[in-house]
């Protein structure tokens, strides 16, 4: 990470920009674009602004999302150990 992650203060701003909402979910710029699609943005004459809060929200549901299907196949992959001939 560059030292401008330091000066972004999170707190005290309503929206990022792109290479900034990049590095403060800790990724590179293409990847962010090629997921952008998928995250909470408002586009203004050609400006794209990710808020805040939304990227938190989605950064919250989408660990959730992931955790919930950890938790499924863990929960496949015992009953299928248990129902397995002995």
């Amino acid at each position: 990470m560059s030292e401008s992650h330091d000066l972004l203060k999170l707190d005290t701003r309503l929206a990022l920009r792109t290479r900034e909402a990049a590095e403060a979910l800790g990724m590179s710029e293409r990847k962010l674009r090629q997921i952008s699609s998928r995250l909470p943005a408002v586009r203004i004459d050609g400006l794209v602004l990710y808020p805040v809060d939304g990227l938190r929200r989605w950064l919250k549901e989408e660990s959730e999302q992931q955790e919930t299907k950890a938790e499924t196949m863990a929960d496949e992959i015992l009953e299928t150990l248990r129902d397995a001939p002995k």
